[in-house]
């Protein structure tokens, strides 16, 4: 018999509204989109293969869509949490040189170092390297709905379930006295709420998301869309951002762990951000509900710097992580608003392209 809800998981399910449908294309505008999916063999516990892919595409009023470029990475992942290997569309050759890092501090120094104009250019293959560390993070949640779940990934490996590491301080809804915590420092799983949705990017329109790579075995999604258009003379971004997992069993619809969308205006001169608003579809407790506030600190600020920005103004229990990688990630405007405003932009390499004026 499954175990009675408590009074904060009933009241977490009640707040959550997963979000999925994608709105359609705008005409004169930019989307990105990206994904990164952990994918695991049944029988393999030690070690994974993140597939990423990224593209832009241009919706114009006179003629269909058009993809500005793609671009992609295979990283094997072992059970250290370190990079075995990796691969991309471009500069195959550097990446290999990656191996052996873990992804966060010590890659994104590596790239600091290594491919520096890919991060000046707002790359779609940058977007997907700095975004690993969020998707290895969440690379075991691909268990959580599978025969054994997360523990039984864990003592086949005979490890520690990721269930039992320390989490005070990571973010706001982890600090001493929460309900989102255990007194002994852990995440409080029974009062948290992961509900079922059908799979987010179905729809009739074949431009909407790029293709993502098949799988039937143990998966995480972390998938992203981000548009980008004039309006009023101000440039408007809508933002989107979902981490989900497989059911085993079940290939129509997804166990669903975070899910932000986030609209926000910008000065198209300076890029300094007018406005924002973060609207929660789906966060595992009560208390990050309070979260999407944290994302007003930025106003004024230049989108430019969100990815050195955020990690200082928001670092901790100042902010939640996966609202704060959606917030870095929105520094990608910087090399969208360069497709709607500027002609003869290199599409091929930096992830831009051009509109027209």
């Amino acid at each position: 018999m499954a175990p009675i809800p408590t009074r904060l998981k009933l009241e977490a399910t009640a707040l959550n509204r997963p979000a999925v449908r994608q709105p359609a294309r705008r005409q004169g505008s930019v989307r990105r989109t990206s994904s990164l999916q952990s994918l695991w063999t049944p029988g393999e516990d030690s070690r994974f293969t993140i597939v990423g892919r990224a593209r832009d595409l241009v919706t114009l009023s006179d003629r269909d869509p058009a993809v500005i470029g793609e671009d992609g990475l295979e990283a094997v992942i072992g059970p250290d949490g370190r990079i075995s290997a990796l691969d991309g569309s471009r500069l195959g050759n550097r990446l290999a040189q990656f191996a052996g890092l873990r992804p966060g501090g010590e890659l994104r120094k590596a790239m600091a170092r290594d491919i520096a104009d890919e991060a000046a250019r707002e790359t779609r293959l940058h977007r997907l390297l700095d975004d690993l560390a969020g998707a290895v993070f969440m690379s075991v949640a691909a268990w959580y709905a599978w025969e054994g779940g997360i523990k039984g990934h864990a003592d086949r490996l005979c490890a520690k379930s990721v269930a039992d590491r320390p989490v005070t301080g990571i973010c706001l809804s982890y600090v001493p006295g929460s309900p989102s915590m255990t007194a002994d420092g852990r995440g409080a799983e029974e009062n948290a709420d992961h509900p079922i949705g059908p799979l987010p990017l179905a729809t009739a329109d074949p431009f909407q998301f790029h293709a993502l790579a098949e799988t039937d075995g143990p998966n995480q999604w972390r998938l992203r869309r981000t548009d980008l258009w004039r309006e009023g003379g101000e440039l408007v971004a809508d933002a989107w951002f979902q981490d989900s997992s497989a059911i085993e069993g079940d290939p129509g619809r997804r166990l669903i762990f975070h899910e932000y969308g986030l609209t926000a205006r910008f000065d198209p001169a300076s890029l300094e951000i007018a406005a924002i608003s973060v609207t929660p579809h789906v966060l595992p407790y009560v208390t990050c509900h309070a979260a999407p506030a944290t994302a007003e600190v930025l106003l004024g600020r230049n989108v430019r710097d969100l990815r050195g920005l955020v990690p200082s103004l928001l670092r901790g229990e100042a902010g939640c992580t996966h609202l704060n990688d959606m917030l870095r990630a929105l520094q990608d405007v910087a090399a969208l608003a360069g497709v709607i405003g500027m002609e003869g932009a290199d599409g091929n390499d930096a992830g831009g392209g051009s509109i027209a004026d």
